[in-house]
Protein backbone atom coordinates (compact mmCIF):
# COMPACT_ATOMS: atom_id res chain seq x y z
CA UNK A 1 0.00 0.00 0.00
CA UNK A 2 1.07 3.71 -0.30
CA UNK A 3 3.55 5.40 2.23
CA UNK A 4 1.73 8.78 2.49
CA UNK A 5 0.82 9.43 6.05
CA UNK A 6 -3.29 8.87 6.69
CA UNK A 7 -4.11 12.75 6.27
CA UNK A 8 -2.49 12.37 2.96
CA UNK A 9 -3.81 8.86 1.62
CA UNK A 10 -7.08 9.83 3.02
CA UNK A 11 -7.27 13.22 0.93
CA UNK A 12 -5.61 11.22 -2.36
CA UNK A 13 -8.82 8.58 -2.23
CA UNK A 14 -11.19 11.60 -1.64
CA UNK A 15 -9.77 13.41 -4.87
CA UNK A 16 -10.46 10.64 -7.02
CA UNK A 17 -13.84 9.88 -5.40
CA UNK A 18 -14.48 14.42 -5.96
CA UNK A 19 -16.19 13.52 -9.23
CA UNK A 20 -18.53 10.63 -8.61
CA UNK A 21 -20.00 12.20 -5.34
CA UNK A 22 -20.05 15.38 -7.59
CA UNK A 23 -22.46 13.38 -10.52
CA UNK A 24 -19.47 14.39 -13.12
CA UNK A 25 -19.25 10.77 -14.28
CA UNK A 26 -22.19 7.92 -14.73
CA UNK A 27 -22.19 5.11 -12.06
CA UNK A 28 -22.94 2.37 -14.62
CA UNK A 29 -19.44 2.84 -15.92
CA UNK A 30 -16.81 0.28 -15.15
CA UNK A 31 -14.28 2.63 -14.44
CA UNK A 32 -16.17 3.86 -12.21
CA UNK A 33 -17.22 1.28 -9.86
CA UNK A 34 -13.35 0.50 -10.50
CA UNK A 35 -12.62 3.59 -8.94
CA UNK A 36 -15.48 2.93 -5.72
CA UNK A 37 -13.89 -0.84 -5.27
CA UNK A 38 -10.17 0.71 -5.07
CA UNK A 39 -11.14 3.62 -2.51
CA UNK A 40 -13.12 1.60 -0.61
CA UNK A 41 -10.36 -0.80 0.04
CA UNK A 42 -7.94 2.68 1.21
CA UNK A 43 -10.72 3.82 3.03
CA UNK A 44 -11.29 0.09 5.44
CA UNK A 45 -7.26 0.26 5.74
CA UNK A 46 -7.43 4.14 6.99
CA UNK A 47 -10.48 2.49 9.66
CA UNK A 48 -8.39 0.01 11.16
CA UNK A 49 -5.10 1.70 11.49
CA UNK A 50 -7.53 4.15 13.58
CA UNK A 51 -8.63 1.31 15.42
CA UNK A 52 -5.25 -0.38 16.05
CA UNK A 53 -3.80 3.14 17.24
CA UNK A 54 -7.11 3.90 19.41
CA UNK A 55 -7.76 7.45 18.35
CA UNK A 56 -11.13 7.29 19.35
CA UNK A 57 -12.69 6.46 23.10
CA UNK A 58 -15.92 6.01 24.28
CA UNK A 59 -15.50 8.08 27.15
CA UNK A 60 -14.39 11.42 25.52
CA UNK A 61 -15.68 14.40 24.11
CA UNK A 62 -15.00 16.29 21.02
CA UNK A 63 -13.09 18.77 23.11
CA UNK A 64 -10.77 16.49 23.80
CA UNK A 65 -10.00 15.38 20.26
CA UNK A 66 -7.42 16.37 18.09
CA UNK A 67 -8.07 18.57 14.91
CA UNK A 68 -6.97 15.36 12.92
CA UNK A 69 -9.14 12.89 14.44
CA UNK A 70 -11.91 15.44 14.50
CA UNK A 71 -11.29 15.24 10.23
CA UNK A 72 -11.58 11.74 10.16
CA UNK A 73 -15.02 11.24 11.52
CA UNK A 74 -16.50 11.70 8.18
CA UNK A 75 -14.41 8.83 6.48
CA UNK A 76 -17.72 6.98 7.92
CA UNK A 77 -20.31 8.76 5.97
CA UNK A 78 -17.77 8.27 2.66
CA UNK A 79 -17.69 4.77 3.20
CA UNK A 80 -21.67 4.63 3.54
CA UNK A 81 -21.32 6.95 -0.01
CA UNK A 82 -19.69 4.77 -1.47
CA UNK A 83 -21.53 1.61 -0.66
CA UNK A 84 -24.40 3.33 -1.82
CA UNK A 85 -23.60 4.03 -4.99
CA UNK A 86 -21.82 0.49 -5.91
CA UNK A 87 -24.07 -1.02 -8.21
CA UNK A 88 -24.90 -5.20 -9.65
CA UNK A 89 -26.94 -7.26 -9.67
CA UNK A 90 -30.33 -7.32 -6.75
CA UNK A 91 -28.58 -9.25 -4.41
CA UNK A 92 -25.23 -7.49 -4.96
CA UNK A 93 -27.55 -4.07 -4.65
CA UNK A 94 -29.17 -5.03 -1.60
CA UNK A 95 -25.85 -6.14 0.35
CA UNK A 96 -24.03 -2.43 -0.74
CA UNK A 97 -27.25 -1.18 0.51
CA UNK A 98 -27.35 -2.67 3.68
CA UNK A 99 -23.54 -1.66 4.12
CA UNK A 100 -24.20 1.67 3.65
CA UNK A 101 -26.80 1.35 5.88
CA UNK A 102 -24.99 0.13 8.68
CA UNK A 103 -22.04 2.61 8.04
CA UNK A 104 -24.65 5.38 8.16
CA UNK A 105 -26.01 4.36 11.37
CA UNK A 106 -21.88 4.34 13.13
CA UNK A 107 -21.50 7.66 11.54
CA UNK A 108 -24.73 9.14 13.59
CA UNK A 109 -23.64 6.98 16.96
CA UNK A 110 -20.26 8.38 16.69
CA UNK A 111 -21.21 12.21 16.33
CA UNK A 112 -23.70 11.58 19.07
CA UNK A 113 -21.54 9.84 21.78
CA UNK A 114 -18.71 12.62 21.14
CA UNK A 115 -21.79 15.26 21.41
CA UNK A 116 -21.01 16.64 17.80
CA UNK A 117 -24.90 16.18 17.39
CA UNK A 118 -27.31 16.05 20.55
CA UNK A 119 -29.74 13.61 21.10
CA UNK A 120 -32.64 15.82 20.18
CA UNK A 121 -31.15 16.77 16.89
CA UNK A 122 -30.81 12.50 16.10
CA UNK A 123 -34.44 12.62 16.95
CA UNK A 124 -35.33 15.93 14.80
CA UNK A 125 -33.70 14.87 11.60
CA UNK A 126 -34.57 10.85 11.81
CA UNK A 127 -31.54 10.13 11.85
CA UNK A 128 -32.18 6.81 12.87
CA UNK A 129 -33.90 6.11 9.18
CA UNK A 130 -37.40 5.88 11.47
CA UNK A 131 -39.93 7.98 9.10
CA UNK A 132 -42.45 9.63 10.42
CA UNK A 133 -46.01 8.04 9.38
CA UNK A 134 -47.62 11.32 9.61
CA UNK A 135 -47.27 13.13 6.37
CA UNK A 136 -47.45 16.68 7.79
CA UNK A 137 -44.29 15.80 10.18
CA UNK A 138 -42.24 14.26 7.48
CA UNK A 139 -42.44 17.92 5.58
CA UNK A 140 -41.61 19.75 8.74
CA UNK A 141 -38.98 17.24 9.00
CA UNK A 142 -37.63 18.04 4.80
CA UNK A 143 -38.38 21.59 5.92
CA UNK A 144 -36.57 21.69 8.99
CA UNK A 145 -33.83 19.29 7.07
CA UNK A 146 -33.30 21.69 3.86
CA UNK A 147 -32.72 25.06 5.97
CA UNK A 148 -30.25 23.59 8.37
CA UNK A 149 -28.10 22.26 5.55
CA UNK A 150 -28.44 25.32 3.22
CA UNK A 151 -27.32 27.46 6.89
CA UNK A 152 -24.40 25.16 7.05
CA UNK A 153 -23.24 25.17 3.49
CA UNK A 154 -23.50 29.24 3.61
CA UNK A 155 -21.04 29.13 6.48
CA UNK A 156 -18.47 26.48 5.76
CA UNK A 157 -18.13 28.19 2.02
CA UNK A 158 -17.73 31.20 3.81
CA UNK A 159 -14.48 30.10 5.61
CA UNK A 160 -13.27 27.83 2.94
CA UNK A 161 -11.41 29.11 0.28
CA UNK A 162 -9.06 26.80 -0.97
CA UNK A 163 -11.57 24.80 -2.20
CA UNK A 164 -13.90 26.00 -5.47
CA UNK A 165 -16.59 23.31 -5.03
CA UNK A 166 -19.10 23.37 -2.86
CA UNK A 167 -19.78 19.54 -2.54
CA UNK A 168 -19.72 17.38 0.96
CA UNK A 169 -16.40 15.62 -0.74
CA UNK A 170 -14.33 18.94 -1.11
CA UNK A 171 -15.39 20.65 2.16
CA UNK A 172 -13.78 17.57 3.78
CA UNK A 173 -10.51 18.20 1.73
CA UNK A 174 -10.49 21.61 2.64
CA UNK A 175 -9.80 20.22 5.93
CA UNK A 176 -7.26 18.15 4.94
CA UNK A 177 -3.54 18.89 3.23
CA UNK A 178 -3.12 17.74 -0.59
CA UNK A 179 -1.35 14.89 -1.45
CA UNK A 180 2.54 15.88 -1.84
CA UNK A 181 4.64 14.69 -4.83
CA UNK A 182 6.99 13.19 -2.49
CA UNK A 183 6.34 11.54 0.71
CA UNK A 184 7.30 13.45 4.02
CA UNK A 185 7.69 12.09 7.52
CA UNK A 186 4.32 13.94 8.68
CA UNK A 187 2.32 12.36 11.48
CA UNK A 188 -0.68 10.48 11.07
CA UNK A 189 -2.82 12.62 13.17
CA UNK A 190 -1.50 16.35 13.07
CA UNK A 191 -2.07 18.15 10.25
CA UNK A 192 1.27 18.81 8.75
CA UNK A 193 2.71 23.02 8.64
CA UNK A 194 0.67 23.25 5.17
CA UNK A 195 -2.28 24.27 6.04
CA UNK A 196 -5.09 25.14 3.70
CA UNK A 197 -5.44 29.21 2.89
CA UNK A 198 -8.28 29.66 5.38
CA UNK A 199 -7.19 29.24 9.11
CA UNK A 200 -7.57 25.36 10.71
CA UNK A 201 -10.20 25.98 13.42
CA UNK A 202 -12.44 23.06 15.23
CA UNK A 203 -15.39 24.72 14.39
CA UNK A 204 -15.18 24.63 10.90
CA UNK A 205 -14.62 20.84 11.03
CA UNK A 206 -17.65 20.54 13.65
CA UNK A 207 -19.56 22.76 10.85
CA UNK A 208 -19.04 19.81 8.01
CA UNK A 209 -19.80 16.83 10.17
CA UNK A 210 -23.10 18.21 11.57
CA UNK A 211 -23.67 18.77 7.25
CA UNK A 212 -22.57 15.37 6.94
CA UNK A 213 -25.12 13.97 9.44
CA UNK A 214 -27.68 16.06 7.73
CA UNK A 215 -27.08 14.63 4.14
CA UNK A 216 -27.05 11.13 6.85
CA UNK A 217 -31.12 11.99 6.70
CA UNK A 218 -31.63 11.72 3.18
CA UNK A 219 -29.49 8.88 2.64
CA UNK A 220 -30.93 6.67 5.41
CA UNK A 221 -34.33 7.29 3.68
CA UNK A 222 -33.58 6.73 0.14
CA UNK A 223 -31.72 3.12 1.20
CA UNK A 224 -34.85 2.35 3.42
CA UNK A 225 -37.01 2.92 0.07
CA UNK A 226 -34.72 0.97 -2.22
CA UNK A 227 -34.68 -2.03 0.27
CA UNK A 228 -38.39 -1.89 0.34
CA UNK A 229 -38.84 -1.83 -3.45
CA UNK A 230 -35.57 -4.76 -3.87
CA UNK A 231 -37.42 -6.67 -1.29
CA UNK A 232 -40.82 -6.62 -2.80
CA UNK A 233 -39.69 -7.14 -6.36
CA UNK A 234 -37.82 -10.06 -4.96
CA UNK A 235 -40.89 -11.67 -3.21
CA UNK A 236 -43.32 -11.20 -6.11
CA UNK A 237 -40.44 -13.06 -8.32
CA UNK A 238 -41.07 -16.19 -6.27
CA UNK A 239 -43.74 -18.52 -7.61
CA UNK A 240 -46.32 -19.69 -5.22
CA UNK A 241 -46.52 -23.39 -4.47
CA UNK A 242 -50.43 -24.46 -6.31
CA UNK A 243 -52.46 -26.46 -3.80
CA UNK A 244 -52.74 -29.94 -4.53
CA UNK A 245 -56.03 -31.57 -3.77
CA UNK A 246 -54.91 -35.04 -2.67
CA UNK A 247 -58.39 -36.65 -3.56
CA UNK A 248 -57.07 -36.20 -7.43
CA UNK A 249 -54.14 -38.56 -6.88
CA UNK A 250 -52.58 -39.53 -10.12
CA UNK A 251 -55.41 -38.00 -12.51
CA UNK A 252 -54.75 -36.00 -15.72
CA UNK A 253 -50.77 -37.87 -15.96
CA UNK A 254 -52.08 -40.23 -18.54
CA UNK A 255 -55.64 -38.73 -19.22
CA UNK A 256 -55.78 -35.40 -20.82
CA UNK A 257 -58.85 -35.41 -22.68
CA UNK A 258 -60.19 -33.25 -19.56
CA UNK A 259 -58.08 -31.02 -19.80
CA UNK A 260 -58.60 -27.15 -21.00
CA UNK A 261 -55.41 -26.23 -21.70
CA UNK A 262 -54.19 -26.68 -25.20
CA UNK A 263 -51.73 -29.09 -26.45
CA UNK A 264 -48.86 -28.92 -28.42
CA UNK A 265 -50.09 -28.57 -32.08
CA UNK A 266 -54.10 -28.50 -31.47
CA UNK A 267 -54.26 -25.01 -32.12
CA UNK A 268 -52.31 -25.43 -35.22
CA UNK A 269 -54.28 -23.18 -38.22
CA UNK A 270 -53.68 -26.19 -40.60
CA UNK A 271 -55.91 -28.00 -38.14
CA UNK A 272 -58.85 -25.82 -37.78
CA UNK A 273 -60.18 -26.50 -41.28
CA UNK A 274 -60.57 -29.49 -43.24
CA UNK A 275 -59.90 -29.67 -46.76
CA UNK A 276 -63.21 -29.46 -47.74
CA UNK A 277 -63.90 -25.95 -46.47
CA UNK A 278 -65.61 -27.37 -43.13
CA UNK A 279 -64.34 -25.57 -39.54
CA UNK A 280 -63.46 -28.28 -37.02
CA UNK A 281 -62.89 -26.04 -34.16
CA UNK A 282 -64.06 -22.38 -33.39
CA UNK A 283 -61.44 -19.66 -34.26
CA UNK A 284 -60.66 -16.15 -34.29
CA UNK A 285 -59.93 -14.08 -37.10
CA UNK A 286 -56.67 -11.79 -36.40
CA UNK A 287 -55.55 -8.87 -38.66
CA UNK A 288 -52.68 -9.62 -40.92
CA UNK A 289 -49.00 -9.86 -38.92
CA UNK A 290 -47.60 -7.07 -41.27
CA UNK A 291 -50.59 -4.19 -40.56
CA UNK A 292 -51.52 -4.80 -36.90
CA UNK A 293 -49.56 -2.17 -34.61
CA UNK A 294 -48.83 -2.66 -31.31
CA UNK A 295 -51.41 0.17 -30.57
CA UNK A 296 -54.53 -2.13 -31.89
CA UNK A 297 -52.92 -5.25 -30.85
CA UNK A 298 -53.32 -3.57 -26.67
CA UNK A 299 -56.66 -2.39 -27.90
CA UNK A 300 -57.63 -5.50 -28.82
CA UNK A 301 -56.71 -7.00 -25.81
CA UNK A 302 -58.71 -4.76 -23.51
CA UNK A 303 -62.79 -5.87 -24.33
CA UNK A 304 -62.60 -9.72 -25.48
CA UNK A 305 -64.21 -12.45 -24.66
CA UNK A 306 -63.92 -14.19 -21.01
CA UNK A 307 -61.97 -17.33 -22.53
CA UNK A 308 -59.29 -17.58 -25.17
CA UNK A 309 -60.09 -19.67 -29.00
CA UNK A 310 -57.45 -20.65 -31.41
CA UNK A 311 -56.11 -17.64 -33.38
CA UNK A 312 -55.47 -17.55 -37.15
CA UNK A 313 -54.28 -14.45 -39.11
CA UNK A 314 -56.13 -13.54 -42.67
CA UNK A 315 -53.01 -14.69 -44.31
CA UNK A 316 -52.98 -18.19 -42.90
CA UNK A 317 -56.71 -18.28 -44.09
CA UNK A 318 -56.36 -17.22 -47.36
CA UNK A 319 -53.20 -19.53 -47.85
CA UNK A 320 -55.21 -22.68 -46.44
CA UNK A 321 -58.09 -21.48 -48.59
CA UNK A 322 -55.63 -21.26 -51.80
CA UNK A 323 -54.60 -24.80 -51.05
CA UNK A 324 -57.85 -26.75 -51.16
CA UNK A 325 -59.07 -24.51 -54.24
CA UNK A 326 -61.39 -22.70 -52.96
CA UNK A 327 -59.71 -19.55 -54.51
CA UNK A 328 -60.65 -18.16 -57.95
CA UNK A 329 -57.71 -16.57 -59.63
CA UNK A 330 -57.56 -14.13 -62.74
CA UNK A 331 -60.16 -11.71 -63.77
CA UNK A 332 -59.64 -7.87 -63.79
CA UNK A 333 -58.11 -5.91 -66.06
CA UNK A 334 -55.17 -8.48 -66.18
CA UNK A 335 -57.61 -10.78 -67.31
CA UNK A 336 -59.56 -8.55 -69.70
CA UNK A 337 -56.02 -7.67 -71.51
CA UNK A 338 -54.70 -11.33 -71.80
CA UNK A 339 -54.92 -12.69 -75.37
CA UNK A 340 -57.31 -15.18 -76.24
CA UNK A 341 -56.33 -18.82 -77.15
CA UNK A 342 -57.46 -18.18 -80.55
CA UNK A 343 -54.72 -15.50 -80.46
CA UNK A 344 -51.85 -17.02 -78.59
CA UNK A 345 -51.86 -19.82 -81.51
CA UNK A 346 -52.05 -17.53 -84.42
CA UNK A 347 -48.91 -15.56 -82.63
CA UNK A 348 -47.23 -19.09 -82.24
CA UNK A 349 -48.03 -19.81 -86.17
CA UNK A 350 -45.99 -17.29 -87.44
CA UNK A 351 -42.60 -18.31 -86.19
CA UNK A 352 -42.24 -19.60 -89.30
CA UNK A 353 -39.47 -22.40 -90.25
CA UNK A 354 -39.93 -24.22 -86.77
CA UNK A 355 -41.64 -27.31 -86.14
CA UNK A 356 -43.98 -25.89 -82.77
CA UNK A 357 -44.55 -23.53 -85.38
CA UNK A 358 -46.23 -25.98 -87.72
CA UNK A 359 -48.18 -27.79 -84.98
CA UNK A 360 -49.13 -24.22 -83.41
CA UNK A 361 -50.84 -23.79 -87.34
CA UNK A 362 -52.57 -27.19 -87.36
CA UNK A 363 -54.15 -26.47 -84.06
CA UNK A 364 -55.79 -23.04 -85.15
CA UNK A 365 -56.65 -24.77 -88.48
CA UNK A 366 -58.04 -27.54 -86.98
CA UNK A 367 -60.61 -25.20 -84.21
CA UNK A 368 -61.89 -23.08 -86.78
CA UNK A 369 -63.07 -25.66 -88.75
CA UNK A 370 -64.68 -27.11 -85.90
CA UNK A 371 -66.06 -23.97 -85.36
CA UNK A 372 -67.07 -23.78 -89.16
CA UNK A 373 -68.85 -26.82 -88.61
CA UNK A 374 -70.40 -25.84 -85.65
CA UNK A 375 -72.00 -23.09 -86.64
CA UNK A 376 -73.14 -24.67 -90.14
CA UNK A 377 -75.00 -27.37 -88.28
CA UNK A 378 -76.08 -24.69 -85.37
CA UNK A 379 -77.73 -21.60 -87.46
CA UNK A 380 -78.21 -18.40 -85.69
CA UNK A 381 -81.49 -18.05 -84.13
CA UNK A 382 -82.68 -21.69 -84.66
CA UNK A 383 -82.85 -22.67 -81.39
CA UNK A 384 -85.44 -19.62 -80.85
CA UNK A 385 -88.21 -21.02 -82.52
CA UNK A 386 -90.30 -18.87 -80.17
CA UNK A 387 -89.35 -15.47 -80.50
CA UNK A 388 -88.78 -15.22 -77.24
CA UNK A 389 -85.96 -12.82 -75.85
Amino acid sequence: MSDLPLPQLYAQTLTTLDPIFSDAVSLSAASTQSTLADALEKLHIIQRSLNLLGVYSDNEGWEELSEGALVFMTIGWVVAGCEEKRTGERKERVESLKRSEDACQQFVEVLTSYGIITPEEKAGFNLDGRTPSDPASRRDAKIQQYRKEKDLKERISAKVKRSGGSSHISFILALLPAPPRQSSGTSAFSLPDQEPEHEQDRHLILDVLRLLSVATYSALSSIKMELDILSSAHLEEIPSEPSRDPRQGGRGEEDTTWRLDALPGQNDPANLIAPGGKVLKPFTILPSASRETDRQKLKGEVFRQGWRLPTMTIDQYLQIEQERGGIISGGGQASYDAPTESETLELEAEMDGTVYAAEQAEKKRLKDENWAAYTDENQKGAGNTTNKG
